[in-house]
């Protein structure tokens, strides 16, 4: 009967060998006795190859010595528990966890019991690694960090620019609510555990330890670490960024006082020089008429350079009115609608003069199919008029001026060509600025006052077009601009714009150079 119990027991015994889910060796000394299915399943090997090695053989040269001590504790205590690691069949490596015990009749025989934590291990380590990337973020960023522990939305770590910008020590902020220093209107209102967003990136405030608001800009995230849940909250001081903000508008507001100031004054001392000079010019041309007797030749020369000086200082002091009720946003457009061909006439026969005087050749050519345009006529004649006059004043005796104007879908595109003296590309840059002169030295060849271009500009954004040019120095240039064949688009148009019939339509500026 005793016998057929210790059978069953052995039987028993061989079965939990042979089916554990661990892997056992029976060793003595550094021979391996036996191993169980698991055990070749796990290191590679058949039950004949591990009866040809030592146990030895099968660990890490880092991992021997703290082996052999563990075996040394396992034959003086009869038991040990460590971790170390072995090798594979394929030489791969494998973190295990093992518990030695000495057998009670042959102290030197040993059952050791290995079981497989590698995954167990990475895990460990990505953990680690984890941590140790959060620990550098929180220490290393530029911003301030708070992390959060979810559900009680008590700190539990905060980083040193946090701890600069609150005003306290951590031992003071963790284990605090944050809405002790973050957002303290908020409390029972949290984006992400109230509200139920995913993330919350917003402008928030703090108050320090001394009382003082300061805004900030956060943002908070939720996270899970070691399945435990998290906020980490970021944020940047903006207090710099709002003085700064202040700062920058409080300048803005003194600058368009001051532009308003000088359009203003530009505007009255325009209408009290244009008085005087309107009588100049008249009293003046009266006498060119001989209205008043004949005048000898000495006398008609000085009444026409009084003439002509005066309309030239008129014409000067216009452009500067022109220019400064564009920049005040008071400029308006008289919109009709009239044949470009009649703009070209009318251009052509005050410039040709001028041309003539140079011997250049003047050219002004339309597409067939160009037709009507709804725009303001007199600011399009002086766009044409101040473009062409440049080409002519900048190009050489005996050079050619082109003026062309074709169709393109809903757009008029007109171009001025000459082959005069071309823009450096320093220059360039300067073109469209107001009182701004590719010919600005003290003993300058060419005449103007550099209002000329700029107005081009302000008129032809204010028609919704736009200019552009091409210039090659020594060559010549060429002025473009387009605008709408119909005026203003069909939501800005007003219904009373009839051919031939001017209608004054108020158009706030919009220029960008």
């Amino acid at each position: 009967m005793a016998e057929d119990n210790l059978m069953a027991k052995e039987e028993i015994y061989r079965a939990l060998f042979e089916q554990s889910t661990d892997a056992i060796f029976m060793t003595k000394g550094e021979r391996i006795l036996e191993v169980n299915p698991k055990g070749c399943k796990l290191l590679g090997y058949d039950r004949t190859h591990f009866e040809k090695i030592s146990l030895l053989s099968l660990f890490t040269e880092e991992s021997l010595p703290g082996f052999q001590n563990a075996l040394n504790v396992t034959l003086e205590n009869r038991s040990a528990f460590f971790e170390t690691k072995i090798k594979r069949s394929d030489n791969s490596i494998l973190d295990v966890e093992v518990s030695s015990l000495a057998m009670c009749d042959q102290r030197e025989t040993l059952l050791i019991i290995v079981r497989d934590i590698t995954l167990r291990k990475e895990s460990e380590r990505l953990v680690q690694k984890e941590r140790g990337i959060l620990s550098a973020l929180l220490e290393k960023s530029l911003c301030g960090i708070l992390l959060i522990e979810a559900s009680s939305h008590k700190i539990v770590d905060v980083n040193p620019i946090a701890i600069k910008t609150i005003g306290r020590s951590k031992e003071e902020i963790v284990g605090n609510i944050c809405h002790q220093f973050i957002c303290p209107a908020e409390v029972g209102r949290c984006p992400i555990s109230d509200l139920g967003l995913s993330v919350d990136n917003s402008e928030k405030t703090i108050i320090n330890a001394q009382k003082e608001v300061i805004p900030i800009l956060k943002s908070v995230v939720p996270v899970t670490i070691e399945d435990k849940d998290y906020f980490v909250e970021c944020f940047i001081d903006l207090s710099e960024r709002k003085r700064t903000e202040e700062n920058l508008l409080q300048a803005k507001l003194e600058a368009e006082a001051a532009s308003r100031t000088k359009s203003e004054f530009l505007t009255n001392m325009s209408h009290e020089l244009r008085t005087p000079l309107n009588s100049i010019i008249g009293y003046s041309d009266l006498l060119l008429e001989k209205v008043f007797g004949d005048l000898n030749g000495k006398q008609l020369k000085y009444v026409n350079n009084i003439s002509v000086s005066g309309k030239h200082l008129l014409g000067l002091i216009n452009d500067i009115l022109d220019l400064s009720k564009v920049e005040a946003g008071k400029m308006e457009l008289n919109y009709s609608e009239f044949s470009i061909g009649s703009v070209f006439d009318e251009a052509k026969s005050t410039i040709s003069p001028l041309a003539q005087v140079k011997s250049l050749e003047m050219d002004f050519n339309l597409d067939l199919d160009i037709g009507d345009i709804q725009a303001d006529r007199s600011r399009l004649i002086q766009i044409l008029y101040n473009l062409v006059s440049n080409a002519v004043k900048f190009t050489p005796e005996g050079g050619k001026v082109s003026v062309y104007c074709k169709k393109s879908g809903n757009r008029a595109i007109f171009s001025v060509t000459d082959t005069g003296i071309g823009i450096s590309s320093e220059d360039q840059k300067y073109l469209f600025e107001p009182f701004k002169q590719i010919d600005s030295g003290m003993n300058r060849q060419y005449g103007g006052t550099g209002l000329g271009l700029a107005l081009v500009k302000q008129f032809v954004d204010l028609h919704k077009g736009r200019v552009w040019f091409t210039s090659v120095q020594g060559k010549g240039s060429s002025f473009i601009f387009e605008l709408p064949v119909n005026g203003l688009d069909e939501m800005e148009k007003p219904d009373n714009v009839f051919k031939d019939s001017a209608t004054k339509v108020g158009v706030s500026a919009n220029f960008s150079g």
